[in-house]
């Protein structure tokens, strides 16, 4: 029973370095104005630099709740529809990471006399649930606009996400080329935390090894 306990916890861990990787990269501006350069968005619209810049701010303060979606009256009724629902998804994906490190911090002081079992679990099933999304991962690279269409009509339930480039502000300031680029940052940077946990985890698991010894 403890076993399927830690592994499942290992999977939530994953998951949890998951969520604050894709929460780091939505909600910080230099992520943003970095792919804006990138794709050439102010040389392509006919919005000031600055206005892009105070545009971008309304949008990340709008899914963070701290502000409504109404600078200069740029978002249409159709765009704020949509970003509404991108809030309310980004609102769960908060809630599921404090219900997530509420359980975490749980099974951790629960079963604290167990550390050395708990870690080596934690570590299979994190390395196990990272090379699943790793593979999975490389599925939608092939054909990354397909998983992206199929994302959209899994998780909306409407077709406010069909923007037009003619009408929209939100898609000239993120086409698909910055949801790739994106991507890619939030999964480079999962790997790269989930190493730090799992080499965190080896070194609790060493250094309790010698303690017995010694």
């Amino acid at each position: 029973m403890k076993k399927t306990i830690y592994y499942l916890c290992g999977v939530l861990i994953f998951f949890l370095i998951l969520l604050i990787s894709i929460e780091f990269y939505s909600l910080n501006s230099f992520s943003y104005f970095i792919q804006y350069d990138k794709n050439n968005v102010y040389q392509n619209i006919t919005y000031s630099k600055e206005d892009v810049k105070n545009i971008t701010y309304n949008l990340i303060n709008y899914l963070k709740d701290n502000a409504d979606l109404e600078y200069k009256g740029v978002f249409s009724d159709k765009e704020k529809r949509h970003m509404k629902d991108v809030k309310y998804i980004f609102q769960i994906g908060l809630w599921i990471k404090r219900i997530a490190i509420l359980i975490i911090c749980t099974i951790i002081y629960a079963n604290k006399k167990d550390i050395e079992n708990m870690l080596k679990y934690f570590n299979k099933s994190i390395l196990t649930t990272c090379v699943i999304f790793t593979l999975l991962c490389s599925i939608i690279a092939l054909n990354y606009y397909k998983y992206f269409t199929a994302f959209h009509k899994i998780f909306f339930n409407n077709d406010d996400w069909l923007l037009s480039p003619k009408e929209s502000i939100i898609i000239n300031l993120l086409p698909l080329e910055f949801f790739k680029s994106i991507s890619i940052y939030i999964f480079v940077t999962a790997l790269i935390l989930t190493c730090i946990v799992m080499s965190i985890n080896l070194f609790i698991i060493k250094r309790k090894k010698l303690e017995l010894k010694l």
